[in-house]
């Protein structure tokens, strides 16, 4: 709720422009993807509802306490409508952050704000080690999760959703660190000058982006470090194909190198070792038994899903193996969004994928400033979150989804004018 009361106080301040200019389009399928969410909250009489979802009646008479009247009232298509408003809130909220972000970088700040995220990270990895070395059971040393199994990472209730937030947030600061670099005359002399011009910032997002590595490896979190990996490959092959001077380029792979070297020396690599072992996860509580019956529910719900959020009610009939553990996710946040949304969400949704991608392509190509470190970075973050998707559902977390929100709206945004002189004078 106070998420919900800030993004529409922020939306007021900023007044961002939807609907118009290159992004257009990719508003459009934004809206068109809430209104979809939206239509599985209208009742429907009975006779539209099941020829819409044939499937829905006989999952709602399966969790039935009691048996259902033979005529029904209007029923929403959704199984679950309050998780399904909940859903729809957050989309909105997450949509709302990316308009608002979009609009104020025009004017400027994003400098600010990527300083803002590294410092967050540092003090995320050392609220983390703190906590996971006095109270590893609890939420800031005070709450105890819903879930008897959880294992908190500071304010992260699994090691999952604090890999996310850090893959999306560590090519960022290294990207902020070479455009400050970038936009200054090349050093004169070796190493030794290029280090001697290192200043107060660059060393705080150096130093920060070893910390934010070092946490995510230390997450064990497998598909968060792929997803990572992923991120900053995009980012150095980026920067290689965009800046052919042989010294950026190396420049850019090096420091990447040397916060993957810097980190990992305070992981534990053995344990992450043995959970890379364990990447295939077979058994009755893996993630191929999480999908297979994940699929079996979007065989069922091709057109209209379970509703956004229902997915935890609708696996209550559709897990087939033990109860012992309960599949609350899909642990794939493409399959998810195909059973929870179907053809009505999963459409427009993929069409506004497609739009961000040649929109983010052609603000890449139209960058001949040092913004396009931060862009590249920013697409880093990007596939980061795109690529550990394809194991957890992390955007779920709001505090993951709202910074996915803003690197989106980094990497697109269009600077006017006024924005330029702001954004150099922050440098």
């Amino acid at each position: 709720m106070p998420l919900c009361a800030g993004v529409l106080i922020l939306f007021a301040l900023a007044r961002p422009s939807i609907g118009r200019g290159h992004n257009r389009w990719l508003d459009w399928l934004l809206a068109a993807c809430l209104i979809g969410a939206a239509a599985q909250l209208v009742p429907l009489p009975s006779a539209i509802r099941d020829r819409l979802s044939p499937n829905a009646s006989a999952v709602d008479r399966a969790l039935a306490l009691a048996a259902a009247p033979e005529r029904r009232e209007a029923t929403p298509l959704s199984l679950d409508p309050e998780a399904t408003a909940w859903a729809l809130a957050l989309g909105a909220i997450y949509i709302g952050v990316f308009w608002c972000a979009r609009a104020i970088y025009a004017r400027g700040g994003v400098r600010t704000t990527v300083r803002m995220i590294a410092l967050t990270g540092l003090a995320l990895t050392t609220l983390v080690a703190v906590q996971r070395a006095t109270s590893p059971k609890l939420l800031y040393w005070i709450w105890q999760p819903l879930s008897a199994g959880a294992s908190p990472y500071g304010p992260f209730v699994n090691r999952n959703g604090l890999a996310g937030w850090l893959a999306m947030a560590v090519p960022l600061a290294i990207g902020y660190a070479l455009a400050r670099r970038a936009s200054r005359p090349p050093a004169v002399g070796g190493v030794a000058a290029r280090l001697a011009e290192l200043d107060a910032t660059q060393l705080l997002l150096g130093g920060s982006a070893c910390l934010m590595m070092g946490g995510l490896l230390g997450s064990l979190s497998r598909g968060g470090i792929f997803g990572g990996a992923a991120g900053l490959v995009v980012f150095v092959a980026l920067v290689q194909s965009r800046r052919t001077e042989g010294r950026a380029a190396a420049g850019a792979a090096a420091a990447v190198a040397a916060t993957v070297a810097i980190a990992a020396m305070y992981a534990n690599l053995g344990a992450l070792a043995l959970r890379m072992q364990e990447t295939t996860e077979l058994g009755e509580w893996g993630r191929r038994a999480i999908w297979r019956d994940t699929a079996a529910m979007i065989r069922d719900f091709p057109l209209t899903g379970v509703g956004a959020g229902a997915f935890e009610r609708g696996m209550l009939v559709y897990q087939s193996g033990s109860r012992h553990f309960f599949f609350n996710h899909a642990h794939n946040e493409y399959l998810q969004i195909a059973a929870e949304g179907g053809l009505l969400v999963g459409i427009p949704a993929a069409l506004a994928a497609m739009a961000a991608v040649v929109a983010i392509a052609r603000r890449l190509r139209a960058d001949q400033s040092a913004m396009f470190w931060i862009r590249a970075a920013a697409v880093g973050g990007i596939v980061a979150v795109a690529v550990q998707s394809l194991f957890d559902t992390g955007l779920r977390t709001p505090a993951n989804g709202v910074l996915f929100a803003v690197i989106t709206a980094i990497a697109l945004h269009e600077r006017s004018h006024d924005g330029n002189r702001r954004d150099r004078r922050a440098r």
